[in-house]
């Protein structure tokens, strides 16, 4: 099998492809022609903030184990906010957030768009013997509130969060971009929840 989610190839300059994809070189185009006419490609925001582009796969079907890819695409808050004011209607999601569907020229110009993170939920729940078994001992394991574990790979570009009867979440950066694209954001967070969690003693 080709293409499943342990199956990360290490390349030269910190970088790394997985699934067919390099995070931090290819493009949203390059990742529509790898994945198809499936690709579902939209601005997520909450009302008065720029939002993020995202593209997501629902079915993926990585190798023989299928579940849902989301891309995230580094585009400049200036130029996603230009795409909300002027985007095709939105649709409400979970937690106040809008998805707002690109006019066709805007989703032209987002094809060219840079893919730096890719998140991959399998079907299947995770523990944490199944990702030791498929990717070694982690570098550093972060306990978050609730029970759940994230651990990190930083040669791989890679965290795993699991979590006692849910479905794991694995996230996929180039390795020369781990710190600052996975490391710290997940160590701000969870020093968040942290804090919120012992306010409510």
């Amino acid at each position: 099998e080709d293409g499943l989610p342990w199956q990360v190839a290490t390349l030269p300059e910190g970088r790394a492809r997985v699934f067919g994809l390099e995070p931090g070189r290819d493009t949203l185009a390059d990742v529509q022609a790898r994945v198809g006419d499936g690709l579902q490609v939209a601005l997520v925001a909450r009302l008065g903030e720029p939002g993020v582009l995202e593209a997501l796969a629902e079915p993926f079907a990585a190798g023989f184990v299928s579940g849902r890819l989301v891309l995230a695409l580094d585009v400049a808050p200036a130029q996603l906010a230009a795409w909300r004011d002027q985007a095709n209607g939105s649709e409400p999601m979970d937690g106040g957030v809008r998805r707002f569907k690109l006019r066709p020229a805007d989703l032209a110009a987002a094809r060219r768009s840079r893919l730096v993170g890719l998140s991959f939920i399998p079907g299947v729940r995770l523990t944490e013997a199944d990702v030791r078994q498929r990717f070694g001992a982690p570098a550093e394991t972060l306990d978050s509130p609730g029970g759940a574990q994230v651990m990190l790979y930083p040669e791989l570009g890679l965290s795993i969060t699991v979590a006692p009867g849910q479905r794991g979440v694995l996230q996929y950066v180039a390795p020369r971009e781990f710190g600052p694209r996975l490391r710290s954001p997940l160590v701000a967070a969870l020093a968040v929840g942290a804090a919120a969690s012992s306010a409510l003693r």
